[in-house]
This record gives C-alpha cells, structure tokens and sequence, in this order.
C-alpha cells in the first residue's frame, strides 16, 4: 500500500491555487449576505467598516473588516449569548454544543464537519486503517473532529481519548493498530512506557502514520517518534472554532492550506494582510453558512510561502507554528518573534539552552541572547551573533551563562525594558 501519493479529494486538492481562491471569493459573497441577513454580529462588523455583504469582490476586500481576537469573542458571547450573535441559524438546528478554551462555545451543525480527512489522508492514513483516537471528547471538539474524520475515511476507530499508557499498549498491541491520532508528545510516552515493559514499539506494534496538532512538532520530537515506532508523523494546523486549516503532505516543509476556510497572515497590531513570506498573526474567515466567522484573530504566529510541492497540491503552505502574539516584542522598531530567535538558533546544536533578553541602555534598545554551551568559544559565539544579525535583521550579542542558570519554563524573549 502506497501511503505517500495520491489525494482524497482530487478535485479540490490538485485544483490551481488562484481557481481555488476565485470559488472561495465567491462562497464569501454568499455567506455575507446569509450573515449580513441572520447573524447581528456579522450585520454589525460590516455597518462598522461601512460596508454590505455586496461589496466584496474579492479575497483582498476582507481586509476592510477589522480582525477579532479570540478574547473579544469572549466577550460577545458574554454580552450575547450564547454565540456572541455569529450563529446564522435557529438555535434548533444546532446538533452539538462544545466548549473550547477562552471559554469560547462552538456550535456544530448537521452536514458541517471540521475538513481533517484531507489532512489524515495526506499523512498516510487509508481506508481499512485501525486507529486510536487520543484527543479528548469532553466538552472540547478535539476528538469529535478526528473521530467523524476517520470515519469518513473508513478506519475503523478506537475512541480511546488519553486513557492511561497501559491500556494505550494492549490496544496497539491486541488490535493490530495502524494509525494514531493525538499528541505527539503523548504518543512518545507510550513509547516509552512499552520500552519499560521490554517491548520494542517498531517491532511489537503496527503503527504506521501518525497525525498530530494542537501542540508543537520540533523535528527532534518528530525524529524520536518515528524511529520509535518506524511510522511517519505528520501534523496539521486547525483551531477549535475553525477546524483544520492546514496540513502536512508527505514531503513535509510546511503545510498545505485548506480551501474550506480564508486564512491570511495579518499585521497584528494593525490588522492588515501581509504578504507571502511575512510572518504574523494567522487570521481565519470560517466560510460557514451557519457559523461565519469573520476575521477571527488566533493569536498564533506564522507566514505562508507560494511554493511548488513535489505533491501535486498547489496549495500555498503555512510555514508551521511561530509563537503567540502575546509573545511579541518589538525591538528596534521591529517585532521580534519567538519562532525568530528559535529558528535561528537551531543551527547551534552545542548550545543547550537559551534565552533572548531585551534590556533598555541610553535610549537604546539592546538585545542579547544568553546562552548555555558544553564548550563555550569565541568563534561560536561570533557565528551565533552573525546568524542572529542575518535571521532577524537587528544585531543581537551573545552572552554565555553557566549551565543549568537559565530557567526550563519555555520562555524564549525576556523583556526586561522599563519606560517609566
């Protein structure tokens, strides 16, 4: 069985990028006006930026709304509940109610799915596929979503949510299991577990693809799993509210777009799109007749880079996870990203841990990036403070520290700044 090629839905996957984003233009005029219609939330965005369902021609006319962060969804779903005035529908014909972090309440409504069978499938998932579903079903939409996706794809399903790792093993060992969907991080644990046990998990289990999200995918978390289990790994991006917004095929370098949703990157403080390349705030327009989200800020980092995939998807991909926009610091009159300085220093495999701090000097903004190697030298840290320099764009210093000084709490920019 071939897991690497092919597509599940052709017609849409294989289909030029620019079609594709003409039938979305044409899905957003409809859900426009079926919002500007039914939803009071959409009616009020758009009388906002003076405008009406019918002025948008196209893709780039999104860029007259204002983005609305995740916590101003809090808020109207507070102030009109229970969907902040989004829903588009009778509350009659919403079939599941879930709860997400925030607490934001999603609605679910009959035919509407959350797009991750493209995604599973593109990871080397196949009809006949006995798989664990490890993401939970309690309130939060995470194991509904791939639990009606490997369904629709013809696995049969074990809903397993986390459950404990001992009873995680005897369902891959007794039931010949195949794919997983989850963590990664998790998946590493029962790894490690069966490993206590004296078992190999390339040789005692089947596994063979691996789906992940909801936490990041660093190559040496994706390396440790796959050797492991001798399965491949692939990841997606996707938000509660919207579903799967994008997926690893199986030539990795980023993650396709999917074509259900408008994902732009966006300037997060002014809201503008940015272009190909740019890295900033991910930002979704959910193409739902029931549910038209508009704009939604995630708060999550990242750029989307036109590239020609060896795949056959000519979809765009998102380049992967960057950071929050919390998280941001602007320095020297530039945002200065998490993923930035971590991606940067990748290429340091002798530096073990590291911090990025940002301190204020005569005026002057200073960013020194302090660091814990086995052996310190000059000539590296001469190479990390040029690759520092050519990756962000300011110059930064390098600093060595004592191993073991710097804090395990996954804090990569430390802003120590004062303005009073």
């Amino acid at each position: 069985m071939d897991r690497t090629r092919g597509f599940l839905h052709a017609e849409v996957e294989a289909r030029d990028w620019e079609e594709q984003r003409s039938l979305q233009a044409a899905r957003l005029r409809e859900v426009l006006a079926l919002g500007e219609a039914q939803a009071p939330a959409v009616a009020a965005l758009l009388r906002g930026a003076g405008a009406r369902a019918g002025d948008f021609h196209s893709l780039e006319d999104l860029g007259r709304l204002p983005v609305t962060p995740k916590a101003r969804l809090v808020e109207l779903q507070r102030e009109h509940p229970p969907f902040g005035g989004f829903l588009a529908v009778p509350l009659a014909q919403v079939r599941r109610i879930f709860r997400s972090p925030g607490p934001i309440l999603d609605p679910q409504t009959p035919g509407e799915g959350w797009g991750w069978e493209e995604g599973l499938f593109a990871a080397g998932f196949r009809p006949g596929d006995v798989c664990v579903n490890t993401f939970g079903y309690q309130m939060t939409p995470a194991g509904m979503m791939f639990d009606e996706a490997l369904g629709a794809l013809g696995c049969p399903l074990v809903p397993t949510g986390v459950g404990d790792r001992d009873t995680q093993i005897e369902i891959l060992r007794s039931l010949g299991v195949t794919g997983y969907t989850g963590m990664a991080s998790f998946l590493l644990q029962i790894g490690e577990r069966a490993r206590e046990q004296g078992l190999d998990p390339a040789r005692d289990f089947h596994l063979k693809a691996a789906f992940t999200t909801a936490e990041p995918l660093p190559d040496s978390l994706r390396n440790s799993v796959e050797e492991m289990f001798g399965a491949t790994v692939r990841q997606g991006f996707g938000t509660a509210e919207c579903g799967c917004l994008a997926y690893e095929c199986h030539e990795r370098g980023g993650m396709h777009l999917a074509s259900r949703a408008i994902v732009e990157i966006a300037d997060p403080e002014s809201g503008r799109p940015l272009g190909p390349g740019e890295i900033g705030e991910i930002v979704v327009t959910l193409l739902s007749p029931a549910f038209p989200l508009l704009r939604l800020g995630t708060g999550d980092l990242s750029a989307v880079d036109p590239v020609a995939c060896a795949c056959g998807r000519p979809a765009p991909k998102l380049r992967g996870w960057l950071g929050r926009c919390d998280q941001l610091v602007k320095v020297k009159g530039m945002f200065l990203h998490p993923g930035a300085v971590q991606a940067a220093m990748r290429a340091f495999p002798e530096v073990a841990r590291f911090r990025a701090v940002v301190t204020r000097e005569e005026g002057r903004d200073v960013l020194t990036v302090q660091a814990e190697a086995q052996a310190p030298d000059e000539g590296l840290r001469v190479r990390i403070e040029t690759r520092l320099r050519e990756a962000l764009g300011i110059g930064a210093g390098c600093r060595w520290v004592p191993g073991d000084s710097l804090p395990a709490d996954g804090k990569v920019i430390d802003d120590l700044r004062k303005w009073d």
